[in-house]
């Protein structure tokens, strides 16, 4: 399989669960190839994960819609209500009159204005917006099908147009406090953790306000228990877990979360995630690593 390859099928899987992930394991599979190396093997593990994790849609289907025209607030009600399959047609020509900046800009409010627990409304939402520059033209159909599917998963009931920025009471997050809330509480599949690699990733892409709400949504997802119990540790798997300094072998525990089990797709968003805070924040490698060994130990199981 090649990189384009897994961008096809990428753009063309809807979610089976609540929200599409693959496009976002996508980005997450090139970022990792700096890194692992094995770039084939990468693509085809990331392949064989996105078809174990969605489901193949092999049609554009705006093109299977009726063209009416909607207005602007039209558009907005029907994908605040999740509408279907108007809201293809609505979030098409959305687009097509504004450009997919002021989608991103629209939804990237919301996200900011409270917490969500496992954070997909920030995550999977920068990862559409770092995609988008890059994604071929004539995927960008399909692509903005997903998007569809996604802000009305996400953002439901939701009809008001306001562009106001996020505002908190809470007082400024230390990133390294942070960090080290998600490494003690990593949460289903090191979603804490992959949730700051992206914020902290893509904060070029936010306002201050919306960088300084959304780490603080974080701290507070990562200091309030899981709503999901069984998203809690296994002190006793965790208690087994080695950890290293050594940045050779954190590599390889990495390679072992990816390769060594066909789980879940969160095997190559978590790893990702590691790698860049390993890369920000070198002198945790160890616990880092600790978080690769048990989520190894978690897909072996």
């Amino acid at each position: 399989m090649t990189s384009r390859e897994l961008l096809e099928q990428a753009v063309h899987s809807s979610a089976v669960i609540h929200q599409p992930h693959a496009l976002k394991a996508y980005l997450s599979a090139q970022f990792l190839a700096k890194h692992l190396g094995q770039p084939e093997a990468l693509w085809q593990q990331t392949g064989k994960l996105i078809a174990k994790d969605g489901l193949q849609v092999s049609t554009v289907l705006t093109d299977k819609v009726q063209h009416v025209t909607f207005s602007n607030v039209r558009r907005h009600r029907i994908l605040a209500r999740g509408i279907y399959p108007a809201a293809y047609q609505a979030l098409s020509q959305w687009h097509a009159e504004c450009g997919f900046n002021d989608i991103f800009a629209f939804y990237i409010a919301k996200a900011a204005r409270k917490p969500e627990y496992l954070s997909h409304n920030v995550t999977i939402l920068l990862a559409l917006n770092t995609l988008y520059p890059t994604l071929p033209p004539e995927w960008q159909p399909a692509f903005l099908n997903r998007v569809t599917e996604f802000v009305t998963a996400t953002f439901p009931n939701e009809e008001d147009r306001e562009r106001g920025e996020a505002s908190t009471t809470a007082h400024p997050v230390m990133l390294e406090d942070l960090l080290h809330a998600c490494l003690q509480q990593p949460g289903f599949f090191g979603h804490n953790l992959i949730t700051l690699a992206w914020i902290v990733r893509c904060k070029t892409s936010l306002s201050d306000a919306q960088y300084e709400a959304m780490l603080g949504n974080l701290n507070v997802q990562a200091n309030t228990p899981p709503e999901d119990p069984e998203d809690k540790l296994d002190l006793q798997l965790w208690g087994l877990c080695a950890t290293t300094h050594d940045p050779d072998a954190f590599i390889e525990q990495i390679r072992s979360l990816v390769f060594d089990s066909h789980f879940n797709l969160h095997q190559i968003t978590l790893a990702d995630a590691l790698c860049f805070l390993q890369q920000q924040y070198p002198e945790h490698t160890a616990a880092l690593s600790r978080v690769a060994a048990y989520q190894t130990w978690q897909c072996a199981k």
